[in-house]
């Protein structure tokens, strides 16, 4: 758990921490080496409130496998008075741990280690609907510049599988970062750094020790990679020797793992006589074409259901049966996942569990099987080989070999068009469980055209040189799933931003109306808006209508002067703004066509008359979403070109 989770406990650790008495006490052996040898408070202003001295993980694993004895070390430096004086440590378990130990020392600078006597409390932390998470909390007070603070935790585990996921990280910097596990005799270990490659460990005898050192932690930065998942992850895959069959499940290779999760999922996506009387009556009102059947009945399932999470023992990896998801109407992703596979069945679909990353790109090793590299679960739906797969769902399709083609369906994401592959999905790495086998896929990589806007404006402009404006905005994929989601959270706020904006483009409009279709029959999101001009308005004060004003909103940019990591955005983006304009003055030309392409994107703009109406088109096309800075000068010859093509006005008046 990182410190800014453990932020959300402060004010019961307050409470806790009302309880502790310090009491004079010696340090155990481990900390005083640390304590002794810890280097001295930099003057000045820090970078950092503190430092992490070292944070120590050590494993001894039972003969069989079956229980761990976990020991958790951590030392911390406090460099700043701007933190809190009081600190607190975490220790992150669930159901199938039992702590066993728990204790905390501050020592102030210049003075003896106090303990803290009493004061633990075990929290549940995570917003889960139903979760056993929990992390046991050691409170101290009294912190200041100078302190160090020691925590001690021991526990005994055991594991549903014989695999584990250590992050090497914390919200501050670490000097040292450790991780040891004692194996049984003749076992050995399948192990993988991810992002990238990491230290080799050491050995000795039966225990394996991986370090780093010098961890600082990544600063968000606006169109970049999200710092949590460049975080240093160590996956490991404990190996029993041939021909033991421990009962905790071990996984040689992703068949294991596969194997595994079929049994825990085994016949809970049987579909009931009422979930057959269901989609039936669904399927009788839908279209008659393939696509149209499936996506009748994942919306069904996705907007029916109420997502829930639920993480509690061996829920956290077991769906419920379709049954009881049908009857309860809540679930999690695989309680609404196997409902999804049982509605299919019924209408004549054969499908998958696929399991995948919902958030990071970066949690899945090829040679190191670990439930946890995925947190998510979708559909993989085998298409019919006597259909042909339709182009509109191109961005979910999936060539799974002897398995056939897949369509990939997320019921859980409420934001997504059932046929398009959700953005946070694209390009990753995913488990079809496909029977007794388990198939590493990549998802096809996002495309332009899959997370594209289409505008269409209508203007008028009167005889007393006042505008009027109507602009019909067409979303679909990511930007699509951006609407639905900020509409989601505030409808006000959301019409708030795009009617801000439109005045920004246009100082002095009046908004006359707005209207959102949230999901169109070809799952666009569709924004109109409404909107007058007054000729005393600033926007009109040069008599000149900048026929493409507010094209390149939609192309977030950021300062690149100083920026020593790539730029990224969310997905691909081709943007199309399509202007009528009638009333302009007859003596306005249109400009030369404008065409300009680089290595990753492309910008193109006309602008043609029709009698007494203007038509003017501009396209931007990005389809390169990462930016290395070797490539920002590529980026910023983007961002000039889709201005430039933008810069179009026409005279109002003669």
């Amino acid at each position: 758990m990182t410190r800014n989770t453990r932020r959300l406990v402060v004010a019961i650790a307050l409470g806790i921490a009302g309880l502790a008495r310090p009491a004079v006490a010696g340090l155990p052996a481990w900390a005083k080496a640390v304590v002794e040898t810890a280097p001295p408070v930099p003057e000045g202003a820090p970078e950092w409130p503190e430092r992490t001295l070292l944070a120590e993980t050590s494993i001894v694993v039972s003969p069989d496998g079956a229980t761990w004895r976990i020991r958790r070390h951590e030392v911390t430096q406090v460099l700043s008075n701007r933190v809190a004086d009081l600190a607190f440590g975490s220790f992150a378990f669930d159901d199938t741990t039992k702590i066993k130990k728990s204790k905390g020392w501050h020592v102030p600078a210049g003075e003896r280690a106090r303990r803290n006597s009493g004061g633990a409390m075990d929290l549940t932390l995570p917003t889960d609907f139903l979760t056993d998470s929990k992390a046991r909390i050691v409170a101290l007070d009294g912190v200041k510049k100078g302190s160090l603070v020691v925590y001690e935790f021991e526990a005994e585990s055991h594991p549903y599988t014989l695999t584990d996921v250590e992050l090497f990280c914390d919200d501050v910097p670490i000097s040292v970062a450790r991780w040891s596990i004692e194996l049984p005799p003749s076992w050995t270990l399948k192990y993988a750094w991810l992002p990238g490659t990491g230290p080799e460990p050491s050995r000795n005898g039966d225990t394996w020790s991986f370090e780093r050192r010098d961890l600082v932690p990544e600063r968000e930065e606006a169109l970049g990679e999200s710092p949590a998942d460049l975080r240093p992850r160590l996956l490991v895959a404990l190996q029993p020797p041939a021909g033991e069959a421990p009962k905790t499940p071990a996984f040689a290779d992703w068949n294991d793992l596969g194997r595994w999760y079929q049994e825990l999922a085994k016949g809970r996506e049987a579909a009931t006589p009422e979930i057959k009387l269901a989609i039936q009556s669904v399927l009788a009102k839908s279209g008659a074409a393939q696509l149209d059947r499936l996506r009748a009945v994942t919306l069904y399932v996705r907007d029916r259901v109420r997502y829930l999470s639920r993480e509690v023992g061996i829920g956290g990896y077991q769906p419920r049966p379709a049954s009881q998801v049908f009857a309860e109407l809540y679930g999690d992703c695989k309680d609404k996942g196997t409902l999804l596979r049982a509605a299919l069945h019924v209408a004549g679909f054969e499908s998958y569990p696929v399991l995948i990353h919902a958030s990071n790109p970066y949690t899945v090793a090829p040679d190191v099987a670990v439930p946890g590299s995925f947190d998510h679960f979708v559909i993989g739906v085998v298409w019919p080989n006597d259909a042909p797969f339709p182009d509109e769902a191109a961005s979910a399709r999936v060539d799974a070999g002897d398995v056939g083609t897949l369509l990939i369906v997320d019921p859980t994401d409420e934001r997504a068009w059932p046929g398009t592959l959700p953005d946070n999905l694209a390009g990753k790495t995913a488990l079809v469980v496909a029977g007794s086998r388990g198939l590493l896929l990549t998802l096809p990589e996002a495309q332009p055209d899959w997370h594209r806007i289409a505008r269409i404006a209508t203007v008028a402009i009167a005889a007393d040189g006042s505008v009027s404006v109507r602009r019909v905005s067409r979303m679909y994929g990511g930007p699509a799933e951006l609407a639905r989601r900020e509409a989601a959270v505030s409808f006000k706020d959301r019409r708030d931003a795009v009617e801000n904006q439109l005045r920004s483009v246009w100082p002095g409009a009046e908004i006359k109306d707005y209207d959102v279709t949230p999901e169109d029959t070809d799952g666009a999101y569709v924004e109109t808006v409404s909107l007058q001009i007054p000729a005393s308005a600033v926007a009109l004060q040069e008599h000149v209508f900048w026929i493409f004003a507010g094209a390149t909103s939609d192309m977030d940019r950021t300062p690149l002067g100083k920026r020593k990591t790539a730029v990224v955005y969310p997905f691909p983006l081709a943007v199309h703004y399509e202007v009528a304009v009638t009333g302009a003055s007859k003596s306005s030309e249109p400009p030369t066509p404008l065409k300009l392409a680089g290595a990753g994107w492309s910008v193109e703009s006309t602008i043609q008359r029709d009698g007494d109406a203007m038509r003017g088109d501009w396209t931007a096309k990005l389809s390169s979403a990462r930016f290395e800075p070797a490539a920002f000068a590529e980026l910023k010859q983007f961002w000039s070109a889709a201005a430039k093509a933008a810069g179009s006005g026409l005279r109002l008046q003669d």
